[in-house]
């Protein structure tokens, strides 16, 4: 079962922990505690920083990682760990999208003004969002904690509306309302809510604030850029290590430098044995030639043996035993650690996320399987090795991983009077057209893998292949892709009010207003097996949005014997509809319109970021979570075969 950071109330069952097991921490995201103490760091730089900053953002990272063990985590898609990393490396195509996009950073959000007078304590109304066309300039609140909760009212209670990342930034009435529970006032946020002054503040110089995590890119493919691991037992330290502690938690450093030594020793060895080969072949031709001139035989070298004295070790032991003497002890060989001890494949044998974290000590919070992904923070250079901070705030050697490229494809918005969408998902397709009396077929172009169109609903059958028409009046052939086909709408569903379909035997998903599509998507819904250890449905039936992360961590152990667990850092955009299962974007894979996941419903992160940022509850500005409530209800999401 995965585990994510995707907070939940205390006490609420997660239906999907009834499929498996797992290790889940303990901390509820949606009871923050208060930050410590403020540190006194400064940004790590690039290569060749001087020592001294160097030294600043090494302490910058041991106040970012202090809040790193803090997160909770809740169950995700479960399953089988994903497959390697996507190696598309073309620019997405041009499409345009009715879609809104994304709500403005605290950085460039709409404008707002702040109320001249101070709030009460009633419930925060969600307001109008702002135009976009104005950028807002006026006050802002970084939070200092992992996540700093957002409340409806000026009390603690388990209610929440969301919650800012630490170093996020959002809107505010600066002046503190003093009252309830905390000490240090209450901030009223422009967007509806409240938030301790323990938990934020209003001074952006705030080493917290100013070292915090750097903010989701949202007008990029992805949030964050991610690496994938490509190496059993890299370790992720809690700060910047000294020589002698990577020396200590890498041994394979040193071993990598003493077998490139131990190379060049035998490289130059066998060059000193073929020169004394070639100078001892010169000589004895020499010789030879001078014994033949003087009629003598060349006199030939004896090599007498000289026996060595060897001790029958075998005949030593069986003397001591017949004499009552115990033999020595063997000396036995320590233990090694999981991840050196492997089987002829080089795979780690029996080792669980629990495993990972017994490697914890005060320099190394843990270390990681071959393909892990971390979400990177920043890069920086230190003694001669290029580094990854983590937004877990942990830093990684960059040597031992590499930087991945997102899937590019993506859906399309409902073209103007189709009936339905369609997707190419054979490697290479064609277009084709048919005679004035459909007799006969020909080529009319080509098609490139996930191209999308409009469907006119005819479809014609020529010697047992279907084809079916596109708007633009070429065809499609049935047997190269798939195309959507809507269920029935929810039953409570409201007039005009948006809703989610998820086709899960065409594999697709449409977003509807009404009874209007605007989007269409392919998606990997859960992978099916007759196996019941490495069966991962995806549940059908109608649900609503519950609570939606602009990126939260998911992990597990593998389901079956020789599994290896897998931990994916801040997947992108998700929106969880029933206990841990959600709509989220994937970046690890590119193969969308096939199953692929654990049980969730998996979208590339462009047709991701476009279903997050349409459907409810809508994501306020500098946000990073944001839940449904009776007053703003999520987005209802119908799953149907």
């Amino acid at each position: 079962m995965n585990r994510s950071q995707a907070p939940r109330p205390r006490g609420q069952k997660d239906p999907a922990r009834s499929h498996g097991s797992g290790n889940v921490r303990t901390d509820d995201l949606r009871n923050p505690q208060p930050a410590p103490g403020a540190g006194r760091a400064e940004r790590a730089g690039g290569g060749g920083v001087a020592r001294t900053s160097l030294v600043s953002s090494a302490l910058g990272f041991i106040a970012a990682a202090a809040f790193a063990g803090t997160a909770a985590w809740a169950s995700g898609c479960q399953g089988e760990a994903p497959p390697g990393p996507s190696t598309e490396g073309a620019s997405p195509p041009e499409r345009t999208s009715s879609l809104p996009r994304p709500a403005p950073s605290a950085r460039a959000a709409a404008s707002a003004e702040a109320p001249k007078e101070a709030p009460t304590a009633a419930p925060s109304e969600a307001p109008e969002p702002p135009a976009p066309d104005k950028p807002y300039t006026g006050p802002l609140l970084g939070s200092i904690v992992p996540q700093a909760a957002v409340y409806p009212t000026m009390e603690f209670s388990k209610q929440r509306l969301g919650y800012i990342r630490l170093g996020g930034k959002v809107p505010v009435d600066p002046k503190p309302i003093k009252g309830g529970s905390c000490a240090k006032g209450w901030y009223r946020l422009l967007d509806g809510g409240y938030v301790c002054g323990r938990s934020a503040t209003t001074d952006l110089s705030n080493p917290q604030v100013r070292l915090g995590i750097t903010p989701p890119n949202l007008d990029d493919v992805l949030p964050y850029k991610y690496a994938f691991n490509t190496t059993h037992g890299t370790p992720l330290y809690r700060s910047v290590p000294s020589k002698d502690e990577m020396t200590r938690y890498e041994p394979y450093l040193e071993s990598s430098k003493r077998k490139r030594k131990e190379e060049e020793k035998q490289r130059a060895e066998a060059l000193y044995e073929e020169t004394e080969k070639e100078v001892a072949a010169a000589a004895a031709a020499r010789a030879a030639a001078s014994a033949e001139a003087a009629a003598i035989p060349a006199p030939v070298a004896a090599v007498a043996a000289d026996p060595a004295a060897v001790e029958d070790k075998a005949a030593a032991v069986a003397a001591a035993a017949s004499l009552g003497i115990a033999p020595a002890p063997v000396e036995e060989e320590p233990e090694k650690p999981w991840w050196e001890n492997v089987d002829e494949k080089g795979r780690p044998l029996n080792v669980t996320l629990a495993d990972l974290d017994k490697d914890a000590d005060s320099t190394v919070a843990k270390r990681m399987v071959k393909g892990f992904f971390v979400a990177v923070d920043k890069t920086f250079g230190w003694n001669g090795r290029s580094w990854y901070k983590t937004t877990a705030g942990l830093v990684a050697p960059s040597d031992r991983m590499y930087i991945i490229k997102p899937p590019a494809s993506q859906g399309i918005d409902f073209p103007e009077g189709a009936k339905s969408v369609g997707f190419i998902l054979a490697k290479s397709a064609s277009k084709y057209q048919f005679d004035a009396e459909k007799k006969s077929v020909s080529v009319a172009g080509s098609l490139d893998r996930f191209a999308a169109f409009g469907l006119t609903g005819e479809s014609h059958t020529h010697k047992s292949t279907v084809y079916r028409k596109t708007t633009e009046g070429w065809w499609m052939k049935g047997a190269d892709g798939t195309y959507t086909d809507l269920g029935a709408p929810p039953p409570d569903l409201a007039p005009g009010e948006k809703w989610i379909d998820v086709n899960l035997s065409r594999k697709t998903l449409v977003a509807i207003e009404g009874d209007k599509p605007v989007f269409a998507a392919l998606i990997s819904p859960g992978r099916r097996s007759k196996d019941k250890k490495k069966d991962h449905p995806t549940h059908t039936g109608v649900f609503r949005i519950r609570e939606k992360h602009v990126a939260t961590t998911m992990d597990g152990d593998g389901t079956v014997a020789g599994d290896l667990p897998y931990s994916i850092e801040d997947v992108p955009f998700v929106a969880y509809y029933d206990g841990s299962y959600a709509l989220h974007g994937a970046f690890w894979h590119g193969n969308f319109g096939r199953e692929m996941s654990h049980g969730c419903v998996n979208l590339s992160p462009l047709d991701a970021k476009k279903v997050f940022f349409w459907s409810e509850p809508r994501l306020p500005r500098g946000w990073h979570g944001v839940w449904a409530t009776p007053e703003n209800r999520g987005t209802l999401v119908s799953i149907h075969e």
